[in-house]
């Protein structure tokens, strides 16, 4: 059921997950936020906030120095807590998959994802009104200990699933292909970038194995960058 290139609602097919638990440094990630947010301008890419191993107020704290570091036009989803994020301005929310509402809450930020590991999990995510699911680990994930489930289980979600999934978990542009012909609509990454020496290199890459298999209106044109 992999949703059609003209149906595709989503303004992005490169989810950048700025992860404050792989980084470890507040000011470090925040310098990353900074400079993927810089080389995201005007591309396919969404960044979503994480920072769960830190206490709610730290969090709360580090939320509204993210938002405040993204220009307006980069889409900046928040992991967890949708009225802070429609409180801080963010384009939308992410939900881990145990916090997934039962039903659809009332729309108040313009995007909503879900975690998924299960097919059931992605027809909860429908349930509640995301506008895309995350499913994963696909490979062994660079960021934290595991093992991945493979193309197969994401082929499986994509086709079950009305909603546009995207794949992550150890995904480097090498395994961009495989995961869009299993039917993902785009790929997320967090290690592939926010560990790579060269931060606008590493997004160029994702962007570059992404626009070979998008639709070319998904990837205008833009000035001074090779495709």
């Amino acid at each position: 059921m992999a949703v059609s290139a003209n149906a595709y609602p989503f303004p992005a097919r490169l989810v950048v997950v700025a992860d404050r638990d792989y980084v470890g440094d507040d000011d470090r990630w925040l310098a990353l936020i900074k400079e993927i947010a810089a080389a995201a301008v005007g591309r396919p890419v969404v960044i979503q906030v994480r920072a769960k191993g830190v206490s709610r107020s730290h969090a709360s704290e580090l939320a509204a120095r993210a938002r405040e570091a993204v220009p307006g036009d980069v889409p900046l989803l928040l992991n967890g807590d949708a009225a802070l994020a429609e409180h801080l301005g963010y384009s939308g929310v992410h939900w881990p998959e145990a916090d997934i509402p039962a039903s659809r809450p009332p729309q108040a930020l313009a995007w909503r994802s879900a975690a998924v590991h299960s097919i059931e999990a992605a027809r909860v995510a429908e349930q509640a009104g995301a506008d895309f699911a995350v499913f994963g680990a696909v490979y062994a994930p660079g960021s934290k200990p595991g093992d991945g489930v493979g193309v197969e289980a994401l082929r499986a979600v994509a086709c079950t699933t009305s909603l546009p999934v995207f794949a992550i978990g150890g995904i480097h542009p090498e395994q961009v292909a495989e995961c869009l012909r299993a039917g993902a609509a785009g790929v997320a990454a967090v290690s592939g970038i926010l560990g790579a020496p060269d931060v606008r290199a590493a997004l160029d890459r994702y962007c570059e194995a992404l626009a070979m298999y998008v639709e070319p209106a998904a990837y205008p044109a833009q000035e001074g960058r090779s495709r």
